[in-house]
Order: C-alpha cells, then sequence, then structure tokens
C-alpha cells in the first residue's frame, strides 16, 4: 500500500526491480480514484532515486508541486518502460504491480468537505 499525505514531500519505497523484465526500466505510475471509476486515470513518472535498486526503489512524490491528488483512496499500476518519459503507449504493456493507495490531508470542520 501507498500512503500519500497532502501538501508534503512523500517516499514511495517499492520493490519493482525484482519483478521487472527490462535492464534499467523507467517506472511509470497509473493511479485511479476509487470513487470517481469514470475520472481519467492519473499518470506519474519519476526517477529512482534509491542507492541500492536492487534491494528497493525510492520515489520522491511532492504533493501538490508534482501531482495534487483528492484525498481519499486509489489504485494503483505500475508499468515499465525502456524509453523516457515512460507512457502506457511505449511501457510493456506489463502491469508489473498494482494494488492500493490512500492520499490525506489535514481534518477540515466543515461540513461541505
Amino acid at each position: 500500500m501507498i500512503y500519500i499525505k497532502k501538501d508534503e514531500v512523500n517516499q514511495i519505497i517499492l520493490t519493482l526491480t525484482e519483478v521487472s523484465t527490462l535492464p534499467t526500466p523507467y517506472y511509470l505510475f497509473v493511479f485511479q480514484n476509487e470513487m470517481d471509476k469514470l475520472s481519467a486515470p492519473i499518470t506519474f513518472y519519476t526517477a529512482d532515486l534509491s542507492a541500492y535498486p536492487e534491494r528497493f526503489n525510492q520515489f520522491e512524490l511532492d504533493e501538490p508541486v508534482d501531482l495534487e491528488l483528492i484525498k481519499g483512496q486509489y489504485t494503483y499500476s505500475i508499468y515499465e518502460s525502456s524509453t523516457t518519459p515512460p507512457t502506457i503507449a511505449n511501457s510493456t504493456g506489463v502491469v508489473i504491480e498494482e494494488g492500493r493507495m490512500v492520499v490525506s490531508g489535514p481534518i477540515v470542520s466543515s461540513i461541505y468537505e
């Protein structure tokens, strides 16, 4: 599970290298809001910052600079590609990891949120 806090720089730690089929892949994250299945998927790419990618992969997501996400639950799928920036079209077409993501934020004491 990925846990994202709004208005913070978030570290995402995953083990993607062990399931990758490419020697030096670029990873594309695709997020889908579970409450709004008709919304367009949100794609995100950033470089792997891990000093030890054979053990784990580390990505940084600065919310809202890189992406502005709505609080709630998402599903995520990760694709690998040999070109940058990766897209679903230039990826291998295989989802190498999928799961759930939660985006949380400050509690607002408004009945309208």
